[in-house]
């Protein structure tokens, strides 16, 4: 990604993000590394050495910055700050560390990693077009209400941090955060997202999926996936279709366009982080395991390596006719359910890879005192309570695998199993996972809790000395009369 000069945008144009370059140049580096840039750089630039050493000789016209413990370098084009120097501000950073002061896939605007003479020149010519205000698309859309992070203290899903090739996802008090001026718009974490969380806004999923089912009426061939400039000498039956960047590739594009009429998916094979090279290969395991288990082949989805492409058996599927889907978890839901009509046998359950956001849970019974810890972390309503009864309730189609009801649970009785299940009816009903008989009071019969809780409990405290004897009949009361029993204990003494 790189930023480009726009008319400036109205204050409360919330889609884009501003950048304002000036002539504070930083160097990070031994005496040597200043002087190359002070053989290259003009009296444009005000410029700052963070020295190597505490005795390192002081330049002329370079004010000279003395290390400490703490050199943590962090900001963005306009706002960079060393941590032992909080009142200073740098716009941009020629760093000659070995290992770099920022290290990320994709480093931020205005940071500029020295490891050769070649990267050196090509920073140095790039500095003063950085200098002045730029505006850039802010790509993303944050929903807290769905995020299935962190819940009652307890950490799940971090799937976004741990893809984002930029580091602007952080957990901040228990919340994702995204930097709009570090994310530079990959769309990794908007594909990783089990939730929908984290969305794409440039453009959206729908403006996405409708445009894709425009291009594709009257084409049966593939469709190459693409961004950058447009693949030259593509074969006739190949249908080249644009994204702002790979990384928006989501399972939903890619089964949609299965279901509005594409042969096969591919990818174009170009230079691509790690963080989105993972991504992408891990929706193309989840989107041929699914078409695999409805019985449309292996492969339908690759990278575009192989030229010419294998001989597969022509799908005889219809195009679908429904209209494109704004959220993420309905439109795969929608292309598998018009896909898995014209499976032979139609498909019912499919084991998908430990990464996908589909799936269900086991309980270990035996362990399982129905705390309802995990209910009461399940961002989804995945899981719920009974009424009436110690009950334990699971709806498939609402769990996102996140892990937090697993690491909720206080007796480790939980376990995911990443799957899909393909009939949409089955997916979407209540399903009773566990059952107790309700404990009740010995001293009004009221139901309070499971049996298998008051067991365990009575089990871990019976060597407690809190609760011999008379105290350990306290334990078997319901609440209210819990407080009538310590009251008539308080009178008494």
């Amino acid at each position: 990604m790189t930023l480009t000069r726009l008319p400036k945008m109205p204050e409360n144009t919330p889609e884009y993000v501003s950048y304002h370059g000036q002539n504070r140049l930083l160097i990070i580096g031994r005496e040597t590394d200043l002087d190359r840039v002070l053989a290259r750089v003009d009296g444009t630039f005000r410029l700052f050495w963070l020295a190597d050493s505490s005795n390192s000789i002081s330049k002329a016209g370079v004010e000279t910055l003395k290390r400490d413990d703490d050199t943590r370098l962090s900001g963005f084009l306009g706002q960079f700050r060393l941590n032992h120097y909080p009142e200073l501000l740098f716009d941009q950073v020629l760093d000659f560390q070995q290992p770099a002061s920022i290290d990320c896939s994709v480093p931020p605007f205005g940071y500029h990693a020295i490891t050769d003479d070649h990267s050196l020149v090509t920073a140095i010519a790039g500095l003063a077009d950085m200098i002045g205000d730029f505006d850039k698309i802010k790509y993303f859309k944050l929903d807290s209400n769905l995020c299935a992070h962190q819940q009652n203290g307890i950490t799940g899903c971090q799937r976004c941090i741990e893809v984002c090739a930029t580091d602007a996802i952080s957990s901040v008090n228990g919340q994702i955060s995204v930097n709009p001026w570090l994310c530079q718009g990959c769309g990794d974490c908007s594909s990783v997202c089990p939730s929908g969380a984290i969305s794409y806004q440039h453009p959206d999923l729908e403006t996405i999926l409708q445009s894709l089912k425009t291009a594709l009426t009257d084409h049966s061939g593939p469709v190459l996936f693409y961004s950058g400039k447009a693949p030259e000498d593509l074969p006739a039956d190949i249908l080249p279709f644009q994204l702002e960047a790979l990384g928006v590739l989501n399972l939903a594009i890619a089964m949609n366009a299965i279901a509005y009429g594409a042969d096969r998916v591919l990818i174009r094979d170009e230079k691509l982080t790690p963080e989105s090279q993972q991504v992408l290969e891990t929706v193309i395991d989840e989107a041929n395991a699914l078409l695999s288990a409805m019985g449309f082949g292996e492969r339908l989805m690759s990278w575009n390596t192989q030229n010419p492409l294998p001989a597969l058996e022509p799908l005889t599927i219809p195009p679908a006719r429904y209209q494109p889907e704004a959220d993420k978890r309905r439109a795969i839901r929608m292309a598998t359910d018009h896909l898995n009509q014209y499976s032979n046998p139609p498909a019912s359950v499919c084991d998908l890879p430990q990464t996908a956001g589909f799936g269900r849970i086991d309980v270990r019974q035996s362990a399982c005192t129905l705390c309802m810890a995990c209910v009461s972390v399940c961002p989804a309503q995945a899981l719920q309570s009974g009424s009436e009864r110690p009950q334990l309730k699971f709806i498939e189609a609402n769990c996102l695998q996140c892990r937090l009801c697993e690491n909720a649970c206080p007796e480790q009785a939980i376990s995911l199993i990443p799957r899909y299940q393909f009939d949409s009816a089955l997916a979407r009903q209540t399903e009773l996972l566990y059952e107790e008989k309700p404990f009740l009071c010995i001293n009004c019969q009221k139901p309070f809790a499971s049996e298998c809780m008051i067991n365990a409990i009575l089990q871990k405290l019976q060597h407690h000395p809190m609760f011999q004897g008379q105290r350990k009949q306290q334990l078997l009361l319901c609440e209210d009369c819990k407080i009538a029993a310590h009251f008539n204990d308080t009178r008494h003494d």
